[in-house]
């Protein structure tokens, strides 16, 4: 008997985004910019057809100091835990992810100095786990569809290699980043295709890349991805 896939709708994205409003994790504009993919003319409407679940990464300064009973009350659960990695499912097919490990290229650049104040919404997620003809379609078009945009995409997982996070894999990922025109702020946007496979014995972490026009313009400053 196949299980029917319930896809993430706005009504719930306003849920989850209310309760991480309410618990200070998110701020209005960040908010704002979650429910900006039901829009009409969202520009990637049709991968939002085709998710099976949204997730919003949000950074904190550790995860440990989450409100775990208030999350729980709210109807989330766990799904993942380990030191500084933390993974809630919200009903609705809305996954909440909290992280105070490094998970981006962007987090490798940062110094005491210049260190972005938690918490703050890392990227949105927009989870293809169907891998039909017509999804993988969908999925390839995100490329071009930034590119007529002015947006940045930097592609993952296109070797065949797979995309890892902490103990996770799916086949391949495309990384989007608003700017020119776009509604600030300019949170990346994550599109992962494939299966989402669990991998209890080895992890791995292939970070979110920084944008293009950022890395360039740090030079030979700029981090690399294995430090």
């Amino acid at each position: 008997m196949s299980q029917t896939v319930v896809h993430p709708s706005s009504t719930a994205t306003q849920a989850a985004t209310d309760l991480l409003l309410h618990l200070r994790l998110i701020n209005a504009c960040e908010q704002q910019r979650c429910l900006d993919l039901f829009a009409e003319h969202f520009p990637f409407s049709a991968a939002m057809a085709s998710c099976e679940s949204l997730h919003i990464h949000v950074k904190v300064d550790d995860t440990s100091d989450l409100p775990a009973d208030q999350l729980d009350a709210a109807g989330c659960k766990l799904d993942y835990a380990k030191e500084g990695f933390v993974k809630y499912h919200f009903p609705g097919g809305v996954n909440l992810i909290f992280s105070s490990i490094v998970i981006a290229q962007d987090e490798l650049a940062e110094s005491c100095e210049n260190r972005r104040q938690r918490p703050f919404v890392d990227h949105i997620g927009i989870d293809l786990r169907d891998e039909s003809a017509s999804t993988k379609t969908t999925f390839h078009q995100v490329p071009a569809i930034a590119s007529r945009l002015g947006w940045e995409e930097v592609p993952q997982g296109q070797e065949g290699t797979g995309v890892h996070c902490c103990h996770v894999e799916v086949s391949e990922k495309h990384w989007v980043f608003p700017c020119g025109d776009a509604a600030q702020p300019h949170i990346p946007m994550e599109f992962a295709f494939g299966k989402l496979k669990v991998n209890d014995v080895a992890g791995g972490c292939d970070i979110r890349p920084m944008s293009p026009s950022r890395l360039a313009s740090m030079g030979d400053a700029a981090p690399t991805c294995d430090q």
